[in-house]
């Protein structure tokens, strides 16, 4: 019979995860993807910690200031309607002043540093090669602020910038962590604001800056979230409404992917266990205080009471317990 897929085989990472790992993730809006699935499944997961970023200058930067504790650029505070931002930090970082937000910042980056010093894996998800500077002091900015766009100019990052910025990051990443687990990804959301040429352009350097980097690190991982998405999942069928980010069954589809190049038999196992609770926990019954209703709680208790001792699930037992005291 005649396929009408492209799938394609990929090598496993030789580094394995499981749940007495310890990751990081941080990039576009794929890596806030994987940390939920991650930290869903009840592993030890920083997601996301300065929101979404996509530029790697940008990430790369976070990142080895991070690590070298380097306070924020002093120069780049914005202030817009009484609120403060920062231009190398997503929105979601604001503050009522410079000194909230500078705070807000710094025990960000110290949480960072001390998750990446302990880290088994860093997840780093690029989303576009574009990046927009600052006129008045060329700064790379990693997030607008929806100012002006006459404040910024747009450009596209060459091979050797992105080499030279993963470099400084990355000897002082394995400086500290010198068994940490790097993989790479390429954002499988489409950038097509900045047009469907010049998206494909940015993927494609990107893809290139990660080949080479694979290259000269072989124990760095590549996974292929970008080529999944553009050649596997090749159907509109697999977006949201917007065309352009993943639908929940492209998402399912790329975790089933990414669970075969990153977890043993044994973990996935247990991960199949842990959804399954999660899923129960969400059941609404059709009347709480029907006794077939006690007895699926009591089941749920002794389903969490046979899960591993290190797993966390205060909040689910708090949350079995409060409904428990309505009978």
């Amino acid at each position: 019979m005649k396929s009408f897929r492209t799938t394609f085989q990929f090598k496993e990472c030789d580094k394995k995860i499981n749940h007495s790992s310890r990751m990081v993730t941080i990039g576009s809006c794929f890596s806030e993807v994987v940390g939920e699935r991650l930290t869903h499944s009840k592993f030890n997961t920083l997601t996301n910690p300065f929101g979404t970023t996509f530029n790697p200058h940008s990430i790369f930067s976070l990142l080895l200031n991070s690590l070298e504790s380097k306070p924020a650029d002093p120069e780049l505070y914005l202030n817009r309607h009484d609120n403060f931002f920062h231009y190398q930090l997503h929105s979601s970082f604001n503050g009522s002043s410079i000194k909230d937000l500078s705070d807000k910042i710094e025990n960000t980056k110290i949480k960072v540093k001390e998750s990446l010093e302990k880290a088994t894996h860093l997840f780093i998800t690029f989303g576009t090669a574009f990046v927009y500077r600052l006129i008045e002091n060329e700064r790379i900015v990693a997030n607008c602020h929806k100012q002006a766009q006459r404040n910024f100019s747009k450009s596209i990052l060459g091979l050797e910038e992105m080499r030279y910025s993963f470099n400084e990051f990355y000897q002082k990443l394995i400086a500290v962590n010198p068994n940490i687990q790097l993989v790479l990804t390429v954002s499988p959301v489409r950038h097509i604001k900045d047009g469907i040429p010049e998206n494909q352009l940015s993927k494609s350097l990107l893809n290139v800056f990660c080949h080479q980097i694979v290259s000269k690190y072989p124990t760095i991982y590549y996974f292929p979230a970008y080529e999944i998405m553009m050649d596997d999942l090749r159907d509109y069928r697999f977006y949201k409404e917007d065309m352009i980010h993943p639908n929940s069954m492209a998402e399912d589809y790329i975790w089933n992917e990414f669970s075969g190049a990153f977890f043993d038999s044994e973990t996935i196992d247990l991960i199949q266990h842990i959804d399954q609770i999660q899923k129960n926990l969400s059941h609404r019954p059709f009347n709480p205080q029907s006794q077939a209703h006690y007895q699926f709680l009591c089941k749920l208790q002794e389903l969490i009471s046979l899960m591993p001792a290190e797993l966390d699930f205060t909040n689910e037992k708090q949350a079995i317990s409060d409904q428990l005291k309505l009978f």
